[in-house]
């Protein structure tokens, strides 16, 4: 009877505990569907992620913009267009219609690859060799400024300046021309005024880039010595040029050139160094000089081509209290100040020809000969009362 009570109490215990296991099972055992693991490689942080073709043009700009060689291009799982053929069209759309990519880029590839819900892309650009690298080209919304970049970048010795332009309408002749002007309105910052050729690469809209090679016929060396020595010239060091006037520091520039330059028409000396440095330059090269002296003096001045006595002469006109000069520095030498400082288009058509839509008209009020009546600190205001030009002005003589 005891060993049949054990019994009984043993199999009530086994009953229980298995009783209790099925409510632990039912109250915590979760089925869920299977997740299969993310591998570490899949997701990046530099992969651009894209909607539609704008961005995914905007994408490859990017990177061609930062130099990369490489990059990676993730769809949005709920890309707007076909992912194959709009992956061909962008490369192609941004090597043909953006200038950046024309002028630096040779080819642009890709491996396109499936990855779950959506489509991943390989980048590799390939560049030309003898395009400049993305980080050095210059980039600007519009052309306002183009000025200084190409000035600092002759001032600099640079033999190749390469500028991206959202919005130009400079042709690449407009270009090269515009070269030409700023160093002519700036003679001192390059010793001679380069040879320049432009490369001109177009975008969609207005955008240009402009490849603007310089050749100095120099080595670097001798640029930067040159250079130098026209930097290290002080002609007005012992005049205190701020007690001046416009038009006395006009002609303390002009009297400067005329005893420290020797005139040669036949002078190989095309430039401001040959005139200033050298000491002997043809008109060219007296006018240039001139210029870079009365900028240096803040008076308004530019170089003059044109003819004298039916030959090729380049002479100036200066600026002094909003009315425009003649300066002939080579007669100024030759027959005396008078006959070419502060001359009238009158006075200056008897021997002189120029294109007259291209310059200013001068008919200034003031001469020589009242200039020197004037105190040298006082304003050209008081050159009313003016000396006739002399018979040999008028005759040309």
């Amino acid at each position: 009877m005891k060993k049949r009570l054990i019994r009984i109490c043993l199999v009530a215990a086994v009953c229980f505990l298995c009783g209790c296991g099925s409510v632990f099972d039912k109250e915590y055992v979760v089925v869920s569907d299977y997740v299969p693991p993310v591998q570490d490689n899949v997701s990046r942080e530099d992969k651009i992620t894209v909607r539609d073709l704008n961005e995914l043009k905007a994408a490859l700009l990017g990177l061609v913009s930062s130099g990369e060689d490489n990059g990676a291009i993730q769809f949005d799982a709920a890309y707007q267009g076909d992912t194959a053929a709009d992956m061909a069209s962008a490369c192609w759309q941004v090597r043909t219609q953006d200038a950046l990519c024309a002028y630096c880029v040779d080819n642009i590839s890709y491996e396109l690859s499936k990855i779950v819900n959506h489509y991943e892309a390989e980048i590799s650009i390939h560049y030309s060799p003898a395009a400049l690298n993305a980080a050095d080209i210059r980039q600007m919304q519009y052309s306002t400024g183009i000025e200084d970049i190409i000035r600092s970048a002759m001032e600099a010795g640079n033999r190749r300046l390469v500028v991206l332009i959202t919005r130009s309408f400079y042709s690449a002749e407009e270009m090269e021309i515009l070269v030409g002007r700023i160093y002519r309105s700036y003679p001192a910052s390059a010793p001679a005024e380069p040879k320049v050729s432009v490369n001109m690469f177009s975008g969609s809209g207005r955008q240009r880039l402009y490849e603007i090679l310089l050749d100095y016929g120099m080595t670097g060396e001798e640029l930067e010595a040159r250079r130098a020595e026209l930097l290290a010239l002080e002609p007005f060091r012992d005049v205190d040029t701020e007690m001046l006037d416009p038009a006395h520091r006009a002609l303390l520039a002009a009297d400067y050139l005329v005893d420290n330059c020797v005139y040669a028409a036949d002078s190989q000396g095309h430039s401001a160094y040959a005139a200033l440095v050298g000491q002997e330059a043809d008109s060219e090269g007296m006018a240039l000089a001139y210029v870079e002296l009365c900028r240096r003096l803040e008076v308004p001045c530019q170089i003059v081509y044109g003819q004298k006595n039916r030959e090729n002469h380049s002479w100036n006109i200066i600026e002094l209290d909003e009315k425009s000069y003649h300066v002939d520095l080579t007669a100024c030498q030759a027959q005396g100040m008078p006959s070419g400082f502060l001359l009238r288009d009158e006075e200056a058509w008897v021997s002189y020809r120029w294109d007259t839509a291209a310059y200013p008209v001068c008919d200034g009020p003031l001469h020589y000969q009242a200039l020197l009546a004037q105190p040298e600190g006082t304003p050209e205001a008081g050159a009313e009362e003016t000396a006739e030009p002399s018979e040999e002005i008028l005759n040309g003589s």
